[in-house]
């Protein structure tokens, strides 16, 4: 079996300034877990996965928790 065989052929792809959540949306109506990045010229930049969106997302709730907790627990 080669991958030819098996692989996916109607790719979803997304442009570069498409927000998360739109990325994250487009994931779910089509129930996949990676988007290819094209540039304007249509040009391969990248793939974007669930677990890329999900660590920006965990650290940026991280770095809220920190702040907020410098504010009730300032250091003595």
């Amino acid at each position: 079996m080669k991958a030819s065989d098996i692989m996916t052929r109607d790719l979803v792809t997304v442009t570069q300034e498409k927000t998360l959540d739109d990325c994250l949306r487009l994931m779910e109506q089509n129930s996949i877990y990676h988007l290819i990045v094209l540039d304007e010229k249509q040009a391969f930049q990248g793939m974007l996965s669930i677990s890329d969106i999900l660590r920006v997302v965990a650290s940026d709730e991280k770095a809220r928790a920190d702040l907020l907790e410098s504010f009730i627990f300032p250091q003595r």
